[in-house]
Order: structure tokens, then C-alpha cells, then sequence
């Protein structure tokens, strides 16, 4: 709810597209902030033609890399397929391991992971659930308790979906003032004004401050209770099994996991038994289902990324201190468990001034899970600096790991984009860097996003490539509601979610800025009885590979 190549190139998870322009997050990060599955390109990238966010228009750069692939090409040109032995769901999951580039079972048999994110349920992203309103639909929704609300929505129509820029609403009131020409208009401004829209975010912080400061602590940990209890059941994990999936990328966030303040910078963790019994209970389902499960932490302690701000991880040694003790709790309760793929320890890093920084805490944390004599295959991820950056294994003492990365394209409307871009860099140097790394690649979160024809091609032409490398792989996401409001006004629609896309009918979204505690508590124990029509397109390709 909320993740290319270079330095210079970020990405992230997943939201609705909107304008470059449109993507800071006001004085809370240097970096543009994306609506999307979460693509970010700094500034210095606009200048530097080695973004990869930019075409390639050099002819040298192009030079370069064609040189580069037809070098490869003729040192490499079979296929990376492996020969996989089929999960045999009638047997108990064994412990998984790295074995060269192929991730292996107890038994040597190699095999790939192939299946689904449970995007929104321990890291709480609003954006996926629609358990907040933008604004843009806070606005609509307001909007239909006045005389004006068919003006209201032609404004909004006008206007488009993009609703993050700075002066947005001024530019609403101005465009609905020259309709009405009514002093109404004011009062309407103000009224939507009172409403905090930050709570549509990818984060799931400005959320769960928004219930602590409304009922208190303990009831913000019972109303998260209550939707982890209802957004992923043992009948999600029963369907992603029969469609023929081995596993569950498990987006996670430090905050889900402990009790107390939400601080920027905590000075303790202490444990929240709650969600870590809905932690237990998806990994009984997974046993029982032989479906195995990958532990991705998305924020830890001071943030490895700019999802709730700054990154603060990398220059400070407490909250080090913090993200090895969660890492340590984390070995602690299930460091036994074979249905476990791997341990995700710091999802998209890209908050790391450099690799070294992004290196260091990862041996932070290797070191840390390994001393406790926890063999799980530990998934590294490069934080969008390049695969190539990636340091080999054995240069760092690190045993048992899988190198990952995350693609989204938010500027695609193509399938052609993303041949040229698999084609000109993916696969010379992702291919480049598995050989010299030696270890298994995991592509942990990929989408094409909108519901169009050409983007289930993109999503066949991804999903093929990574066969042929031999790759595992998890799309974005298991289930998504798409924004009502986006269909009416401009026949928009994602393709994130392999269920859901539109609402059903009945659903009664959240409000957690006027619904009482008890009417929250109730919109969101009701997730569980709701009926997400499977995105059948994207099922049948996803099959295939």
C-alpha cells in the first residue's frame, strides 16, 4: 500500500499516479514523494542522464549498453530457467536455503517464489483499504450534503485525480466560486479544511496517531486488531494457495508489531502480543496450506526509508540498536519455523546515504540473527541503488542470502516502455551482478498498476523475463480497493490488487475522523465478510509463470 535501477532512481509500493511535481511531502524530505507503488526520483537525477527514470538519448550512453549486452549475450545467451520441482502440498514445507543462484527445499530440489504481497495489514496503508479519505474524496464526500454537489463534482472533474499539489484546494475554490459565485462556497472551503487528508498515505503513521489521539492507545491497538483480524484470514491464504502460489511476502511495520506512543525515535520496544498471535495464525495457515511465508519489515526503528519522514536509521546508533533487537525478537519466536521463506530485513533502503551505509546495517543485522544460530535465507535488498551494488556475499561474511529489488514504471503507458527498459538495462546488468553475487534474486514487489490492456502485456512480459532468469517473485498486492470516486469521474482503475478494484456493494468505509470507536471497530471487523471479485486477467498470467 506504499516498490529500479541506479542511484539516482527509487522505488516504492504502490499508490494512484499523480505529477512529479505533485509528489513532495511538504519540508519532510528532500526527495519527491510518489502516489503510487512508490517511485521517487531525486532531483540531481533530472540532470544526471544515467537516471534511468530519463530515455536514454545519449548515443553514447546507448553505445554503451548495447556494447555491453551483445558482450553478454554472446558469453551467456541460454536461458537462466530452472528445473523446478513442483511443491508438493500433500507433504509438510521443509527449510529453505540458497544454493548458487537457485533457492533449494531440504531435499535440493529447487524451486521459485511465486506469489502475492499482503500489501495493508501489518503496515497499515491507508491508500489500499480505503479506511481514509484524500482529498479529493473527502471533498466529494462533503459535497453531497450540499445543493451544489453536481458543481462540486464538475470542479472535481475539471480539475483531474491528482490532488496532492500544495494549492489544490484554492484552486478548487476558485474554479467552484466562478461557478456558484456564492459566499457558500467559502463556508464549504473551511468545512473541508477542519479534515487531515494526510491519513491517505502510504504510511501507517499518520493513522494510527489520528486513533491514539481520538481514543487513546490501547483502543488504537484494539481498532488495529480488528482490521488485522479481518483483512487476511485462513480463506485469503486458502484461494492464493489453490491459484497454484507458494508464498506470502508479509509487509510489516516496527510500529504494528510494538505498544505505546508512535515516536519519531522510540526509546523502547515493547511487544504487542496482539498482532503477533495474527502473526502466529497466518503461519499455521501457511503450514497448513504449504505456503511459505517471507517476514519484510517496511519501517523500523527511525525509518530505513522516507515512508513517515526522514531516514534516520543510518546515523544513528540507537535506532540501530532498536532495528537489531526487532530483528533479534523476531529470530526468537521463529527461528524454528520451516514455513518461513526468508527474513526481509529492511524493505526498499533507499534512505542510506550510499551503499556502505546500507551494507553496514545489514551486517548489523546478518550478524545479529546468525549469532542466534537462525539459518533462514535473509533477502537483502539494494535500496534502489543497483543490483551492481550489491556487495558478493562472501566479502561481507554473510551466508544464505537473496538479493532483491522492486519494479514499478509510473510513467509506462506502454508495453514498449518496459521492453526498452528490460532490454537497454534490466537484464545486461542484473544479469551482470548475478554473476558476480552468486545468490538467488527475488523481485519482492512489482506492479504494472492500471487496468488497461497494455499493462497486463507488461505485467506477461515481467513475469516471462523473471522466469527466464530463473527469479523469484511477489506482485503488488494481494487485495486493493480502488477509489470509487475515480471510476465515476474519470473512468480511472488499478490493476495492484489480484482481488478487488472496485468496492463492493454494501461496504461502509471507515471514517476515522467522525466515526465513534465503536462504529470503527464495526467498519473494520467487516472486512472479513467482504467479497472481493478476483482480478482474473492478472490471475491467469500470473499463473503461467
Amino acid at each position: 500500500m506504499p516498490d529500479c535501477p541506479k542511484n539516482d532512481l527509487i522505488f516504492r509500493g504502490a499508490k494512484a499516479p499523480v505529477p512529479l511535481t505533485e509528489r513532495t511531502k511538504s519540508g519532510k524530505t528532500s526527495f519527491e514523494r510518489c502516489r503510487l507503488p512508490r517511485v521517487f526520483l531525486k532531483p540531481e537525477a533530472r540532470r544526471n542522464m544515467n537516471g534511468f527514470g530519463k530515455r536514454f538519448t545519449l548515443v553514447t550512453m546507448l553505445g554503451i549498453l548495447l556494447m555491453f549486452g551483445f558482450v553478454l549475450a554472446a558469453c551467456d545467451s541460454e536461458s537462466d530457467a530452472q528445473d523446478e520441482e513442483p511443491l508438493d502440498r500433500s507433504a509438510p514445507l521443509t527449510r529453505l536455503s540458497a544454493e548458487g543462484t537457485k533457492i533449494v527445499n531440504a531435499e535440493g530440489h529447487a524451486l521459485r517464489l511465486r506469489g502475492v504481497n499482503l500489501g495493508g495489514w501489518i503496515f497499515h496503508e491507508p491508500w489500499i483499504t480505503l479506511s481514509a479519505y484524500s482529498l479529493r474524496a473527502r471533498i466529494h464526500e462533503l459535497g453531497t450534503r450540499e445543493t451544489f454537489s453536481a458543481q462540486v463534482d464538475d470542479v472535481l472533474e475539471e480539475l483531474g485525480r491528482s490532488d496532492k499539489a500544495p494549492d489544490y484546494l484554492d484552486r478548487f475554490g476558485a474554479a467552484l466560486n466562478a461557478k456558484l459565485g456564492s459566499p457558500e462556497v467559502g463556508r464549504f472551503l473551511s468545512d473541508i479544511r477542519t479534515f487531515d487528508v494526510s491519513l491517505d498515505d502510504d504510511s501507517d503513521l499518520p493513522l494510527r496517531r489520528k486513533l491514539a489521539t481520538r481514543f487513546g492507545e490501547d483502543e488504537r491497538d484494539e481498532l488495529m486488531d480488528a482490521f488485522q483480524s479481518a483483512w487476511i484470514t485462513e480463506k485469503d491464504i486458502a484461494f492464493i494457495a489453490e491459484q497454484g502460489f507458494n508464498v506470502v511476502r508479509v509487509p510489516m511495520s516496527y510500529r504494528d508489531l510494538t505498544r505505546g506512543a508512535d515516536l519519531d525515535k522510540p526509546a523502547v520496544l515493547l511487544w504487542n502480543e496482539r498482532t503477533f498471535s495474527r502473526l502466529d495464525a497466518l503461519l499455521g495457515w501457511c503450514a497448513e496450506h504449504r505456503i511459505y511465508a517471507v517476514l519484510d519489515i517496511q519501517e523500523a526503528p527511525g525509518g530505513q526509508n522516507d515512508y513517515s519522514g526522514t531516514a534516520q536509521l543510518y546515523d544513528d546508533p540507537a535506532m540501530q540498536t532498536m532495528t537489531v533487537k526487532l530483528w533479534e525478537e523476531l529470530s526468537r519466536r521463529y527461528s524454528f519455523h520451516d514455513e518461513i521463506a526468508a527474513y526481509s530485513l529492511l524493505a526498499e533502503p533507499y534512505g542510506a546515504p550510499d551503499a556502505e551505509a546500507r551494507d553496514a546495517m545489514y551486517d548489523l543485522l546478518v550478524k545479529a540473527i546468525r549469532a542466534k544460530n537462525d539459518n533462514h535465507m535473509l533477502i537483502i535488498h539494494d535500496g534502489f541503488k543497483g543490483m551492481t551494488t550489491l556487495p558478493a556475499p562472501q566479502e561481507m561474511g554473510w551466508d544464505n542470502v537473496v538479493y532483491s529489488t522492486h519494479i514499478f514504471e509510473f510513467d509506462a503507458t506502454s508495453k514498449g516502455y518496459y521492453e526498452e527498459r528490460i532490454n537497454l538495462y534490466y537484464d545486461t546488468l542484473f544479469k551482470a551482478g548475478q554473476k558476480d553475487q552468486n545468490v538467488p534474486y527475488y523481485i519482492g514487489s512489482f506492479s504494472t498498476q492500471v487496468d488497461e490492456s497494455w499493462a497486463y502485456e507488461a505485467a506477461e512480459l515481467l513475469l516471462s523475463w523473471y522466469a527466464e532468469r530463473g527469479w523469484s517473485w511477489s506482485i503488488w498486492t494481494y487485495k486493493k480497493l480502488d477509489e470509487p470516486l475515480d471510476n465515476r469521474l474519470w473512468d480511472y482503475r488499478t490493476c495492484y490488487g489480484v482481488r478487488g478494484g472496485q468496492v463492493p456493494s454494501g461496504f461502509q468505509r471507515p471514517d476515522p475522523e467522525k466515526d465513534d470507536l465503536e462504529t470503527l471497530k464495526a467498519k473494520f471487523s467487516a472486512y472479513a465478510d467482504m467479497e472481493l471479485t478476483p482480478n482474473q486477467s492478472l490471475l491467469d498470467i500470473m499463473k503461467k509463470y
